[in-house]
């Protein structure tokens, strides 16, 4: 009977303590431990270049250690697979782009998952338009020195695209211009472009983050850019619109998910890091840069911006005809 007594006892603090030590650790204030943000694209992406300073942001701000996992493959879907596969505490941040969270799902027949129902919507981080880029030596000079050289080749001119929005932009101008083109898909756009240098391709949809060093270093020209305005840093390329193209329009863009059934507060503590980190001098300076501006928004603006912008992917896919994968 004693025994039997010390033993249901023993149980009961053993309960007492394992439901203090819950309670210590759920009413510690987030974040209490290392964050890790998951990148879908590899290192020296434009994606990736923000990411390590938003990474460094937070550490600051937070004092908690801050990775950064790179996990490249299958348009940006293994990486929201593997943060899918984290708990939804807000330790596992999904820091992508308009490819998983827009794109994909109108360019797969079958998606692994749902963005919008298995994803949270935290912040906005940044835009930034696609710039057609070639080889310096590249015979055309021009979008319509391009297109004029691409309607008398015998075979099609190729283009390499490191991420959707890359080939996006490549698909639209292949439609719009009336051009036959061949797609070579690459895992970055780091990949595209090596491959762009060394005459493999013809030409790139390059993100101005990944293209601006090769570009300064006259090793790549730039023909046009797909945003509504030209930018800062490339004064002289035209936006599409000026070449005539107006329906060659587009912008990527970057954004904080998580998983769903993250709590709000947690979700909302992010969003503030996020934003204290768009609003200093040195980030916007730094997006200036590489062509790109601030995104800044609530969850729910972000939420209700992939919504858009995935009917707008529809949208492409249909005006491009681009055949799903």
């Amino acid at each position: 009977m004693t025994i039997r007594i010390l033993t249901t006892a023993c149980i009961v603090v053993a309960v007492l303590v394992s439901a203090l030590v819950s309670q210590d650790v759920s009413a510690q204030p987030f974040p209490s431990r290392r964050i890790t943000l998951t990148v879908p694209f590899p290192a020296g992406s434009a994606t990736d270049g923000v990411t390590r300073r938003l990474a460094e942001s937070i550490q600051n701000q937070a004092g908690v250690t801050v990775l950064v996992e790179n996990k490249p493959g299958a348009d940006g879907n293994l990486a929201a697979l593997s943060v899918l596969k984290a708990d939804a505490d807000g330790y596992n941040v999904f820091v992508t782009t308009n490819s998983t969270q827009a794109a994909n799902v109108n360019l797969f027949n079958a998606m692994p998952f749902d963005p919008k129902a298995d994803f949270a919507p935290v912040a906005g981080v940044m835009s930034i338009p696609l710039l057609l880029t070639v080889k310096e030596d590249f015979p055309a000079r021009s979008v319509a020195e391009f297109v004029a050289l691409a309607k008398t080749r015998a075979q099609p001119l190729s283009f390499g695209s490191g991420n959707t929005s890359s080939r996006g932009a490549a698909e639209l101008f292949r439609y719009e211009a009336g051009i036959q083109m061949q797609h070579v898909p690459y895992r970055g756009m780091p990949q595209a472009l090596t491959d762009l240098l060394s005459g493999q391709i013809d030409c790139v949809f390059a993100d101005p983050a990944s293209a601006q060093g090769l570009i300064q270093d006259h090793q790549l020209r730039v023909l046009a850019v797909t945003s509504g305005e030209r930018i800062a840093n490339l004064p002289d390329a035209p936006t599409m619109k000026e070449v005539g193209l107006h329906r060659s329009e587009l912008t990527a863009w970057v954004g904080v998910f998580v998983r769903s059934g993250t709590p709000a507060d947690i979700v909302d503590r992010l969003n503030r890091l996020v934003r204290a980190f768009l609003e200093t001098a040195e980030t916007r300076a730094y997006l200036e840069s590489v062509g790109a501006k601030p995104f800044l928004t609530t969850p729910a603006e972000l939420g209700a911006f992939a919504d858009a912008d995935t009917r707008r992917w529809a949208q492409i896919v249909e005006i491009a005809k681009i055949e799903k994968k």
